[in-house]
């Protein structure tokens, strides 16, 4: 199941928060439980070597020896740095998060059996570097989300009975993948991102246009009364008949 990649910054928030919830608890849980074994010199020594290099290497609480281990803010870890872990079995939760590593410097933390929480989100972890982690008995929280791997990596999963989280959002594991591996650890919950989608941002629904009032009907126009007819002229009579003129009378004188 891919993820949106704007969505990948909000969803390793998430999850590192709810791992390190998570790991107060176990580290609570630890420090009355078992104090944990005194350092010898060596891992004091490489506990130094660590934390010059930038890695936090703190112990999980005051008065316990258990450790904690993030290589977040070391500079430019190399194979030799890595190897130090090795001399650090106290460590009960490390993050690799975002490391990018070979599979022989992964290989160091298979000695680390008292490890209960790995973080190998965003790094470059391959299907064979698992092996390093398929002994430690230990394990009940294992973070994968955005890495390469494939159901063939799951198969190193398989032993671990203390598992209880996997984290596989944004890998390229298959719905069969998770099913066979649900069947030897039936009390692992598996998430694959779903619970961890942010919902968008619900917009508001915009308002609803004011309705503007209707325009008022116009109203008929008045009509206006007819400018009476002008006047006819006076009709011109005809003029009178010329007067014929008169028969000449012979004169009788004459």
């Amino acid at each position: 199941m891919k993820t949106p990649r704007r969505l990948l910054p909000i969803l390793l928030f998430t999850i590192a928060g709810f791992s390190s919830t998570s790991s107060l608890s176990i580290r609570a849980d630890d420090a009355k439980a078992d104090a944990g074994p005194p350092p010898t010199p060596e891992e004091i020594k490489a506990v130094g070597e660590l934390s010059s290099h930038g890695v936090r290497a703190e112990q999980v609480a005051n008065g316990v020896n258990w450790r904690y281990v993030n290589f977040r803010g070391a500079d430019k870890p190399d194979a030799a740095l890595y190897v130090r872990l090795k001399s650090v079995p106290s460590i009960v939760e490390l993050s690799l998060a975002g490391m990018k590593f070979a599979p022989e410097d992964l290989a160091n933390i298979a000695s680390l059996k008292n490890l209960t929480t790995l973080n190998l989100s965003g790094s470059n972890v391959t299907d064979d570097g698992l092996k390093a982690v398929e002994n430690l008995e230990k394990l009940s929280s294992l973070n994968l989300f955005s890495t390469g791997i494939t159901d063939a990596g799951l198969s190193h999963l398989a032993h671990l009975k203390n598992l209880r989280r996997l984290y596989l959002a944004d890998t390229k594991v298959t719905d069969a993948g998770v099913e066979t591996l649900k069947k030897s650890l039936p009390e692992a919950k598996i998430n694959r991102g779903a619970e961890l989608i942010i919902p968008p941002v619900a917009t508001p629904a915009p308002k609803p246009a004011e309705e503007k009032p209707a325009a008022p009907a116009p109203k008929p126009e008045e009509k206006k009364p007819e400018p009476p007819a002008p006047p006819k002229p006076p009709e011109a009579k005809p003029a009178p008949p010329a007067a014929k003129p008169e028969d000449k009378k012979p004169d009788p004188a004459k």
